[in-house]
């Protein structure tokens, strides 16, 4: 298989580093100069997410064909746009961008079908104890007590809190405008950066298409989290130094200094994307090293070195949480049995059904074939006089090895792999889509005057085919969880499916009634909404306490040991296995449950001398300990 691309992009024989005009049947052909077939494909794709919709108020009554009707809507919001690039013989460029403006928007969609009044994801309730304590304090920095680390990359509260300020708009209305503006805005950024490597904008569109694949892309990257925010950011960081490469004088130094501001911005907002951030323009460095002399600037290290010290200093300075954060996540690379609570459900997973196991690894094959010839072209291409951005994202494409390394050797491989293919997809789309459409379309998308290639309809439909297998397999390993893939009555351990009014309801009573950061245990899920929601502590090893039959000694050691002051009980535990494999944070039996908690494993605490009740609305009881016996 060859890779076909537009020479002045990979290299022309004169040495050139600039891309020509975009190709003439793409900028002026097609039917009419205005918005060409956007109208069309936008009814189409907005059809296709309403199907969704559908399908999750059918879930919501348990109805049968809510499932079938979910794989329906979603094989055509991708089956459209990869369709209409594939098989039309021109586009307009305003069509391209279209597709890549109306992608994020569809899928943004279906994240607010799926829940439109209320965050459901247990991350999220994190990042509102920072915002609703930015909102209370009008200061920065102040503990969070369910994850430290977040008050410490404020970037996505302080907009979302100026946004709650102006408008006096609730939090979740306010962070679903933020998180949706942010998920627009990866689409866009990502056309352009690809624009400006390939100057096709059929490429670049079809790229945007074949990044919206990704298992995170759908609902993790779209969550109230502070990765959300600093993605679209590391996208225009690397645009700005596309930019800047490609230009001379003032105008590459203001590129720079875009490309420096965008890297401050992502540096205050997510630790993981700024580190990101910085590989890739570490990359871009080293691949000026196969260049020729003529091809090199010394802008592009300097960037670099000015975003790694600003991301080192944040961390270092400011961020001083983010260690201790990030070194279980390390030491899961290493450990074969992982330390991640929730690595159960994420990535390529083991536990997921065989239909959706066989889709997903389908997914990845199609992505480790189609890589690696896409990079090969433009590391050919660099002879002809290739920037170092363009190299290094082909070189960068080839990280999607890493990912199933890590996928393969960890512990926690599913989890940690679902959230690399966030950025491997960034030069992956790139390579990927110069491979299809390169193959499809050839180099130029100019009209043969009435001869047509061989097998080019077939093509284009295999190449469908292909990005609808991309998507599927995505979706089937991604966010949310099988079990939770569509909204529902509540379920035991089920992430997003595990918050309802009855916990939420509880835990806001917490954050009034008891004092804040006060030692609390409970099952995993309900512990975790109290830690965001309710401010107080959550302790972890606390499985031994609820497993067993009666108060025993064990447990009073465990809850001096631990100053554990309140039990939080939830009766469901006792009437529904764990979806996700587990009740606890870490849970001896996980995976291995075949039958709910004995009722007398939470109805002890009714016995306990000197506990009382301090809440009880049936389902969830809040046990305050003060008055037990040591």
């Amino acid at each position: 298989m060859t890779v076909s691309v537009e020479p002045a992009t990979l290299g022309s024989e004169e040495g050139s580093v600039t891309p020509t005009p975009y190709p003439e049947a793409e900028e002026a052909s097609g039917p009419g100069l205005g918005l060409g077939r956007v109208p069309e494909l936008a009814l189409g794709m907005a059809c296709a997410s309403l199907v969704v919709a559908v399908a999750f108020a059918g879930a919501r009554s348990s109805r049968s064909w809510a499932t079938d009707l979910f794989w329906a809507g979603q094989v055509a919001l991708y089956a459209l746009p990869a369709a209409f690039l594939l098989l039309r013989r021109s586009i307009l460029r305003v069509e391209a961008l279209g597709i890549a403006l109306l992608m994020p928007v569809a899928t943004f969609l279906i994240l607010a079908y799926y829940s439109p009044d209320q965050f459901r994801f247990l991350d999220e309730f994190q990042h509102v104890q920072t915002a609703q304590t930015i909102l209370s304090t009008h200061h920065l920095f102040h503990v969070n007590t369910s994850l430290p680390v977040s008050a410490q990359f404020p970037g996505l509260e302080i907009i979302t809190t100026a946004i709650v300020s102006i408008t006096h708009l609730s939090i979740t209305t306010s962070g679903m405008i933020v998180t949706g503006t942010a998920h627009v805005l990866v689409g866009l950024c990502l056309f352009f950066l690809v624009l400006e490597m390939s100057g096709r904008p059929r490429v670049a569109a079809f790229a945007a298409v074949v990044y919206a694949t990704g298992p995170h892309y759908q609902f993790f990257d779209s969550y109230f989290i502070y990765q959300t925010i600093a993605i679209p950011f590391f996208l225009l960081a690397v645009l700005a130094t596309v930019k800047m490469v490609k230009a001379t004088g003032r105008v590459a130094n203001a590129w720079g200094v875009v490309a420096v501001a965008s890297g401050a911005v992502t540096a205050v907002s997510h630790h993981i994307t700024s580190y990101a951030l910085v590989a890739v323009l570490l990359v871009f460095v080293v691949a000026q090293l196969f260049l020729p002399r003529s091809a090199r600037t010394w802008r592009v290290p300097l960037v670099f070195a000015v975003i790694a010290a600003m991301v080192a200093g944040w961390d270092l300075g400011v961020a001083t949480a983010t260690l201790k954060y990030i070194k279980p996540i390390i030491d899961s690379l290493l450990d074969q049995h992982g330390v991640l609570p929730n690595s159960t459900r994420k990535g390529v997973s083991g536990n997921l059904p065989f239909v959706d196991s066989l889709w997903e690894y389908a997914s990845t094959l199609l992505l480790v074939v189609l890589t690696p010839f896409g990079a090969w072209q433009l590391w050919k291409a660099r002879r002809g006089g290739e920037n170092a951005v363009s190299l290094g994202l082909g070189l960068g494409a080839l990280s999607i090895f890493i990912v199933l390394v890590v996928r393969v050797a960890s512990g926690d491989g599913g989890e940690l792999a679902g959230r690399a293919m966030t950025f491997a997809l960034i030069p992956v789309s790139f390579v990927v889509a110069a491979v299809v459409v390169g193959r499809v379309r050839g180099r130029s998308d100019r009209p043969k005057h009435g001869s047509r290639r061989f097998g080019s309809r077939g093509l284009a439909l295999l190449g469908t085919i292909a990005l609808v297998v991309l998507a599927v397999g995505g979706i089937a390993g991604g966010l949310p969880s099988y079990y939770a893939r569509l909204p529902g009555p509540y379920r035991v351990s089920a992430y997003e499916r595990s918050v309802d009014e009855h916990n939420l309801d509880a835990a806001t009573w917490a954050a009034g009634k008891l004092p804040h950061g006060s030692g609390l245990a409970s099952d995993d899920f309900t512990a975790a909404l109290f830690s965001s929601l309710g401010y107080q502590a959550y302790l972890r090893n606390v499985a031994g306490l609820f497993l067993s039959l009666r108060y025993t000694a064990a447990d009073r050691t465990l809850v001096a040991d631990d100053r554990i002051m309140y039990v939080v009980t939830d009766a469901r535990v006792t009437q529904q296995l764990p979806a996700a494999g587990f009740y606890f944070s870490p849970d001896p039996h996980q995976g291995n449950y075949k039958k709910p908690l004995s009722s007398a494993t939470i109805g002890k605490f009714n016995e306990i001398p000197g506990v009382s009740r301090v809440f009880d609305d049936g389902t969830i009881v809040i046990y305050d300990l003060a008055g037990a016996g040591k």
